[in-house]
């Protein structure tokens, strides 16, 4: 008999449901950060001594963003697929077990 251990799959797919609903809200970010605050060169002055720089800092916060978002979608992307398959691999154990018990009982009567 096994040490009565119980997973409950309902919580892991549920997990893997809000980490998708995380990713749609971080690609929406994604997207607005990219394409939402595009700044031209000219748009922190002409004649501003300072514009160059702001124009640079601006760009490097874009560019931080970017990659941020990126790497947490990937994270979130492999830690959904791990517990989609752990969840289906139990899932698929208790189905064996199932099987076996159900022949086990048949092979009784």
């Amino acid at each position: 008999m096994a040490d009565g251990y119980r997973v409950n799959t309902d919580e892991l797919e549920a997990v893997i449901r809000r980490l998708r609903t995380i990713q749609q809200s971080m690609s929406q970010t994604s997207e607005k950060s990219r394409y939402g605050t595009m700044i031209a060169r000219e748009d922190f002055g002409v004649n501003f001594s300072h514009a160059e720089e702001l124009y640079n800092a601006h760009d490097n916060v874009q560019r931080f963003l970017n990659d941020t978002i990126a790497g947490l979608d990937t994270l979130i992307n492999e830690f959904g697929d791990k517990t989609q398959m752990v969840t289906d691999n139990y899932k698929a154990l208790e189905a064996d077990n199932k099987a076996v018990m159900t022949k086990y009982e048949q092979g009784l009567e």
